[in-house]
């Protein structure tokens, strides 16, 4: 068995070779451990086998697992301020125009930030659209930054994803929308295969405290978890593999919480 690394080593040496690393191939399969999947498909409850559940076998961890785990011999929270830190250089020479959100909803999204670690935004990405304009929130610095302008269809194309299991006499949402990706090829790198799961554990971390941050101020969001995934992905220029949307909230304003 290959091991990820042989000596301790330092996050930014840890960088240095993932730049210079080879893509794996797409068609790339996850080591599973002996006889997990064949377990699996024994039990009577299932005639079917679900992609997620197949994700959750793979990232099972056992002792011969374990030397796989970077995690094990690197700083942890140094490697993640590290990589947020040249994230954040990079939107900053990008010099892209700051979005213009109402007050209510930016001091929001700051007191999130307040409140969370930054080393929970190493894997974990808040993007908010107003109208046509769609921002990536900066958490070094705390700012949003412009990246895309939806189009037309884009706009028409999102409308339809999120209102997968909408009534039709439940009228659109017109105010901004905040999403939370997850970006899981990051925690693969300090995890393996049950990296999947770190980084749903802290998008959901990071939604429960946005809900909370709403109540203290009064305000109103939707929290939505069932839409067109790939749609949803597509628009906000998400792989939907190594990064993809896991909530989208509507804001929608002052008030209690919906």
């Amino acid at each position: 068995m290959k091991r990820r690394t042989d000596l301790p080593i330092t996050p930014r040496k840890l960088i240095a070779q993932l730049l210079h690393a080879p893509l794996d191939a797409p068609w790339k399969t996850v080591r599973q451990e002996r006889n997990s999947l064949l377990d699996y498909r024994q039990r009577l409850t299932s005639s079917n086998l679900s992609v997620a559940e197949l994700y959750h076998e793979n990232s099972k961890l056992f002792p011969q697992m374990l030397p796989e785990l970077t995690v094990v011999r690197l700083p942890a929270d140094e490697f993640r301020r590290e990589v947020i830190g040249r994230r954040s250089a990079v939107v900053r020479a990008n010099g892209a125009s700051p979005l213009c959100l109402d007050p209510g909803w930016r001091d929001l999204i700051s007191g999130v930030r307040e409140v969370t670690a930054l080393e929970l935004f190493y894997a974990i990405e808040l993007r908010i659209l107003d109208g046509q304009l769609l921002a990536l929130h900066e958490p070094a610095s705390d700012t949003l930054q412009v990246i895309k302008q939806l189009s037309a269809s884009d706009q028409g194309q999102l409308r339809r994803a999120l209102r997968l299991t909408s009534t039709p006499e439940e009228p659109p949402h017109s105010g901004p929308l905040l999403f939370i990706l997850g970006r899981f090829a990051c925690n693969d790198v300090l995890f393996g295969p049950r990296g999947y799961r770190r980084t749903l554990l802290e998008a959901g971390q990071v939604a429960q405290e946005l809900l909370h941050q709403a109540r203290q101020r009064r305000l109103t969001v939707r929290p939505l978890y069932e839409f067109i995934d790939r749609d949803v992905d597509a628009v906000l220029e998400a792989d939907g593999i190594e990064e993809g949307t896991v909530a989208v909230f509507e804001l929608r304003g002052v008030g209690h919480v919906g």
